[in-house]
C-alpha cells in the first residue's frame, strides 16, 4: 500500500466528518444565484485551510470589475458571499496546480421528498446522501483533503497549490470569474473538481439561454377560426427547432461530446381556457460544441454568435412563412451566455491526469461534459490548461435525495492527491 493511500485508509472516518461538516452548512443560492449564503461555510473551509499552512485570501466578488467580461452574470449580490483562495507555498521551481470548487448548491426544494435531512448527510450502502454531495461539495472536500493528505506524507512540493472555494456557481460561475479577474490566475494547469465519475473532461459543449415572445389574436374560444392562438404558434416553433435539431445531429460531429440540443424549459401563455391565447413565450437553451466536424468532414471552431443568428434566422425564416407570424414576427432575445471550453486532449494536464485516475480507479476515460461549468472562465478569459474531473456524476446534480459515491469519494481524494505530487514536482 503506496503512503498516499495508508494515509486515507487510516483517515477514512474523519474525512467522512470533514464532508458531513461541510454538508451541515446550508450554502445554496437564492433566486438561481441573486443572493446566498456562503458565507459561514467559507469561513469554516478558510480556518481548516489556514491550520494546514495555507495564505488565506477572502472577498467578495465586485460586479464591476467583471460586467465588461464573458460569462458575466448580471444583477446578483456577494454581500456576505466571499470567495476563498487558499495558497500552499511550493519551494520553488514547480508547476502551479489550481484546484477549483464551488461551495454553493442548489435549492433543496420540497422537504418532504427528501428520504434523509438534506443538511444532515446520511451513509446508506457506500452511498452519501446529503444536499451538495455530489455538486459538488464531495468534489470541493476530496480537493482541500488530497492537499492534507500530501502534507501529512511529508512530500513537500516544488510549485505551488492552490484550493479555490468559490461562489455562485450554480447561478452562471461569477465566482470563479471573480478569482481570474480579480486575483489573477498564475497556474500551469486547473482542475474543476466538479462530478466526472473520475473520468477527465478536456472540453463541455456551451450553451445559450433565450426567450421567444409570440402575440395572437384573441377572441372567444368558441370563434377559434376568427383568432390567432399565441400558443399553437409557439408550438409551431418549437416543432421548428426540433427539425434544426435534427440537422445538427446528421451535420455536426464532436467525438467527445453529445450532440447539440435545444431544451423547452418553461412555457406560459394566454388567459383562460374560453379564451384563444393572446401570448406565448417560450424559455429554451441551445446547447452546442466548441469544435466540430462539420458535413463536409472539416474540423473548425465554433462561433457562438454563429449558434445563436442560425437559430434566429430559423425561427425568422419559418415565421414568415406562416400568414399571422409573417406580420408579428417573434422577439427573440437571449438573457445568458453559457460559453464552452476545450483544451487539447494531448496536453499533458489531460494525459498525466488521465494515467493518475487510472492508477488509482482502474480505468483511464477522456471524455466530454454535457453541460456548462467554470472551466470556460480558467481557458476563455484566463487562457491556463484546464480539466474538470471529480467524484460523482451529473445524474445525481439537482434532484432530491442526491448522493454520492463513497467509494469515489476515496478515490477522488487519492487521484488528487497524487496528481498533486505529480504535477508540482
Amino acid at each position: 500500500m503506496s503512503k498516499i493511500k495508508k494515509i486515507i485508509h487510516d483517515n477514512e472516518e474523519k474525512y467522512i466528518r470533514f464532508l458531513a461538516k461541510l454538508v451541515a452548512f446550508d450554502t445554496s443560492v437564492i433566486r438561481h444565484g441573486e443572493d446566498g449564503q456562503e458565507a459561514k461555510a467559507q469561513e469554516w473551509l478558510a480556518k481548516y485551510l489556514e491550520n494546514l499552512g495555507c495564505e488565506i485570501e477572502m472577498f467578495e466578488p465586485d460586479n464591476e470589475k467583471l460586467k465588461e467580461y464573458p460569462g458575466y452574470n448580471a444583477g446578483h449580490s456577494y454581500v456576505n458571499r466571499p470567495n476563498l483562495i487558499a495558497t500552499y507555498k511550493g519551494s520553488g521551481g514547480g508547476k502551479t496546480l489550481v484546484l477549483n470548487g464551488h461551495v454553493d448548491t442548489m435549492p433543496s426544494g420540497d422537504l418532504a421528498r427528501w428520504k434523509y435531512n438534506p443538511w444532515e448527510m446520511t451513509e446508506e450502502d457506500g452511498k452519501l446522501y446529503g444536499l451538495g454531495t455530489d455538486d459538488m461539495k464531495g468534489g470541493l472536500a476530496s480537493a482541500i483533503l488530497a492537499l492534507q493528505t500530501v502534507i501529512e506524507s511529508g512530500y513537500q512540493p516544488r510549485g505551488n497549490i492552490i484550493i479555490q472555494s468559490v461562489v455562485d456557481e450554480e447561478g452562471g460561475g461569477n465566482g470563479s470569474l471573480s478569482c481570474i479577474v480579480e486575483r489573477g490566475c498564475n497556474a500551469d494547469g486547473v482542475i474543476i473538481a466538479e462530478g466526472t465519475n473520475m473520468e477527465v473532461f478536456p472540453v463541455n459543449r456551451g450553451c445559450w439561454l433565450g426567450e421567444i415572445q409570440v402575440d395572437g389574436k384573441p377572441i372567444h374560444a368558441s370563434l377559434k377560426g376568427f383568432g390567432e392562438s399565441a400558443i399553437e404558434k409557439m408550438v409551431k416553433i418549437m416543432y421548428s427547432l426540433d427539425e434544426l435539431e435534427k440537422k445538427w445531429m446528421t451535420t455536426k460531429r464532436n467525438p467527445l461530446l453529445a450532440p447539440p440540443t435545444f431544451n423547452y424549459g418553461y412555457i406560459q401563455g394566454g388567459v383562460a381556457a374560453s379564451t384563444v391565447a393572446d401570448h406565448c413565450i417560450l424559455k429554451f437553451e441551445v446547447d452546442y460544441f466548441p469544435s466540430e466536424i462539420d458535413k463536409f468532414g472539416c474540423w473548425h471552431k465554433v462561433d457562438k454568435q454563429d449558434v445563436r443568428q442560425e437559430v434566429e434566422d430559423h425561427i425568422l425564416a419559418m415565421a414568415k412563412g406562416d400568414p399571422w407570424m409573417k406580420d408579428h414576427l417573434p422577439k427573440i432575445t437571449w438573457f445568458q451566455d453559457c460559453s464552452p471550453f476545450e483544451t487539447d486532449t494531448s496536453h499533458p494536464l489531460v494525459q498525466q491526469l488521465a494515467d493518475v485516475a487510472e492508477e488509482v480507479t482502474g480505468k483511464r476515460v477522456i471524455n466530454g461534459m454535457s453541460a456548462g461549468c467554470d472551466a470556460r472562465h480558467f481557458t476563455n478569459v484566463a487562457h491556463v490548461p484546464t480539466v474538470v474531473c471529480g467524484p460523482g456524476i451529473c445524474h445525481n446534480a439537482h434532484v432530491y435525495n442526491e448522493y454520492l459515491s463513497k467509494q469515489q469519494y476515496f478515490e477522488a481524494i487519492e487521484t488528487f492527491a497524487n496528481m498533486i505530487m505529480e504535477w508540482t514536482n
